[in-house]
């Protein structure tokens, strides 16, 4: 698959992977979204509509690194009364807060096109480790000439380790909040160019 001279992707030790250079992530094509459990019976879904980042990707894909910036304020949960909870103190405190930053510091190929990733996970000013699972989905060239490559990223965390604790409890027991929260980030990336 190439675009001019330029082959989108490449074979290193047996593993198909992006082209070596900068690729920036779309923001009107990548998604970073969170699930977690309501009321002990279902699941509540949101997604952060303003982010940026970029893949450098190295000639040695295990040398890659990965950053992405999400800005906090906005958060989209569909329901605005929720969405301006999950902005106050009691959640993401976007006013003090204004960012969500991650940065990773290790990738490892698993098998076929599964990786996987760790990094810093950055929210509300508190750094904690994270592992994630990398689907690399292959590149594609664009109707308007743009080589772009696709990924689906998720994760498990405890968002109490971001000191993200607000609770009430139920008079049937349990809590309105679960703990775990399951992150997807789906990603879109645009080629810009040689590694600086």
């Amino acid at each position: 698959m190439a675009v001019g001279s330029m082959e989108l992707v490449r074979v290193v030790n047996g593993r198909l992977v992006p082209a070596a250079g900068v690729w920036e992530f779309d923001p009107g094509h990548t998604e970073a979204a969170f699930e977690g459990r309501h009321l002990m019976v279902t699941r509540i879904r949101g997604r952060f509509t303003r982010i940026e980042g970029r893949l450098l990707m190295a000639d040695l894909p295990e040398e890659s690194v990965a950053e992405l910036k999400i800005d906090s304020a906005s958060v989209d949960s569909g329901f605005r009364d929720r969405d301006d909870h999950l902005k106050s103190s009691d959640w993401f405190d976007v006013e003090r807060y204004p960012t969500i930053v991650f940065r990773s510091g290790e990738l490892n190929h698993v098998t076929g096109n599964h990786w996987k990733a760790k990094g810093e996970l950055t929210i509300k000013a508190i750094t904690r480790p994270i592992e994630l699972d990398v689907e690399f989905a292959g590149a594609v060239t664009d109707p308007w000439g743009n080589s772009k490559i696709g990924a689906v990223v998720t994760a498990t965390v405890d968002r109490h380790a971001w000191d993200l604790r607000w609770n009430m409890p139920l008079d049937a027991g349990g809590v309105v909040v679960g703990t775990p929260i399951q992150l997807t980030v789906n990603v879109e990336a645009v080629f810009r160019g040689a590694l600086p």
